[in-house]
């Protein structure tokens, strides 16, 4: 009998992280160049799947008794990134852009590729974990490719800071609740990036490291751009 525990980097799993990748590419290239009412209206569209694939998720768990704070309160950083993405869809603020454009690309892709998940596809909890966790990339592309939004230098201390001031708070939630939101406590159950950075307390600093290397290496395609822009105008 064919195990049903998840795979990483299986024939699902990679399936998954193809489809996702095409189609956060693909729509928002195929919709940029429609009138900006129609833009607007997928961004909508967008933003409807987010919340209404966050609600589904929880009335699974509240339909399954789990009604402890870890399941139900919306403080891992890919759950924040959900509705901030949806907002910012919808209201195309520039301020939580910025926010959701470095969460989502350099939080959002590693939960993707190193999942915290114990069941495989077709399961309804793997489906709902990469139907959120890929809608969120798919926003951030939308914003970045049909709204031709863009981070800049001044949002890496900003993203950094706020990132930062969250965590600090949300260490604080945990030792009250005794739960593990942004993994601050304890390990993913999944193998993860964390596992090369040693037992707790150590790996947070890790996770530091790489959390503020990642909003440098994020911001390089629009640094290259500005620097190719620049060339041609002097050209």
């Amino acid at each position: 009998m064919e195990s049903q525990s998840f795979e990483l980097f299986g024939a699902s799993h990679l399936a998954t992280l193809v489809v996702i990748a095409a189609v956060a590419i693909a729509l928002p290239l195929a919709v940029r160049h429609l009138a900006a009412q129609q833009v607007r209206n997928v961004a909508y569209l967008l933003a409807a799947l987010l919340l209404g694939q966050e609600a589904i998720g929880l009335w699974r768990q509240i339909d399954a008794g789990n009604l402890s704070p870890a399941a139900l309160l919306p403080l891992h950083l890919c759950t924040l990134a959900v509705y901030l993405t949806a907002w910012t869809l919808v209201t195309g603020s520039h301020r939580t852009y910025e926010i959701v454009y470095f969460w989502g690309l350099g939080g959002t892709i590693q939960a993707l590729l190193t999942p915290d998940l114990a069941v495989r596809f077709p399961d309804p909890t793997y489906l709902l974990f990469f139907a959120g966790h890929g809608l969120v990339i798919v926003g951030v592309m939308h914003l970045t490719i049909a709204f031709r939004l863009r981070p800049h230098a001044a949002s890496i201390p900003r993203v950094a800071a706020i990132t930062a001031a969250l965590a600090g708070i949300i260490f604080v939630i945990n030792l009250w609740l005794d739960t593990n939101f942004l993994y601050l406590m304890a390990k993913p159950a999944q193998p993860s990036l964390l596992d090369w950075f040693g037992p707790w307390p150590w790996y947070l600093i890790g996770l530091a490291i790489v959390g503020l290397a990642s909003l440098f290496v994020w911001y390089v395609p629009f640094l290259l751009l500005d620097v190719w822009g620049r060339r041609r105008a002097g050209s």
